[in-house]
């Protein structure tokens, strides 16, 4: 599939206190026996060392001197932090740095990359693309050779990833996932999951299910004059998802309400919330 077979792309499935169905957050180890970097470090557990080390290992790649994190999410970046003798760079977006500060913290510098940069790995080109909606800085690296796209949390390999208020922004990730289906896909590296095989059918699957979402929210709003965020949720859920999601599910929710908000839609007073017709 790769037209430089020297080039290797490597899923690592690391343990992270993430949200269900997912146990594990995929750390991306791009390069060769030459030269490599990390997309993603994890959670900040000795495991998370122990493994990426065995992986570079088994597969005689280079120690990677340049991580690049997504996102700063707890179960993506701190595991930077056990990666100390690597001496590697680490690299983010400029609306992640704060966050990232803080996750990664005692560690304290930074690269920044913007939309549009490229590294240059293993002799190949790989494409920074600024996708932000699940966080305002959130990253994909783009492998033009190899049609792969590293999309962080943009992308999970089962159901849809949450998208809430204060970093998430409906709008932006719609935007990103119709700019995601622009690309020459061949598969792509969700931040969860198994590789996914099947890019455009999981793109379209995604903004499909935001749009029924949103269609969902304006016809309950319809039917019953006025709700709040918690109430909608529920409704919405009905006892279909595990107790620990309702959070991200309700925030989910709340980001649709914003973008309906925004759109002119629906209008918000105090909690409750009422479509305009």
């Amino acid at each position: 599939m790769q037209n430089n077979t020297d080039l290797k792309v490597i899923r690592v499935p690391v343990p992270t206190p993430t949200l269900l169905p997912h146990t594990t957050t995929n750390c991306y180890l791009i390069g060769n026996d030459q030269e490599s970097i990390l997309v993603d470090a994890g959670y900040d557990i000795e495991e998370t060392r122990t493994l990426l080390n065995r992986i570079i290992q088994d597969n005689g790649l280079a120690s990677p001197k340049r991580i690049v994190l997504t996102h700063y999410h707890p179960d993506h970046a701190p595991g930077v932090k056990q990666l100390v003798e690597w001496n590697a760079g680490i690299y983010c977006h400029s609306d992640e740095q704060k966050g990232i500060l803080e996750a990664i913290s005692p560690l304290s510098q930074l690269s920044l990359l913007k939309d549009g940069d490229t590294m240059t790995v293993a002799n190949e080109d790989i494409l920074v693309i600024h996708g932000p909606g699940h966080t305002p800085g959130h990253l994909t690296l783009y492998i033009p050779s190899s049609r792969i796209l590293i999309a962080g949390d943009n992308i999970v390999a089962e159901g849809t990833t949450w998208i809430g208020p204060p970093d998430g922004d409906m709008t932006d990730y719609i935007q990103t996932l119709k700019r995601m289906k622009e690309l020459k896909l061949e598969k792509i590296g969700p931040g969860h999951g198994e590789w996914v095989e099947n890019p455009y059918e999981q793109i379209d699957f995604v903004v499909n299910r935001r749009l029924q979402r949103e269609n969902q929210i304006k016809a309950l709003l319809e039917e019953h004059k006025s709700l709040t965020s918690e109430r909608l949720t529920e409704m919405i859920y009905a006892d279909t998802i595990h107790p620990s999601v309702f959070k991200v599910a309700k925030l989910t929710t709340e980001a649709h309400l914003l973008k309906l908000i925004k759109e002119g839609a629906v209008t918000q007073d105090n909690s409750q919330y009422s479509i305009n017709i």
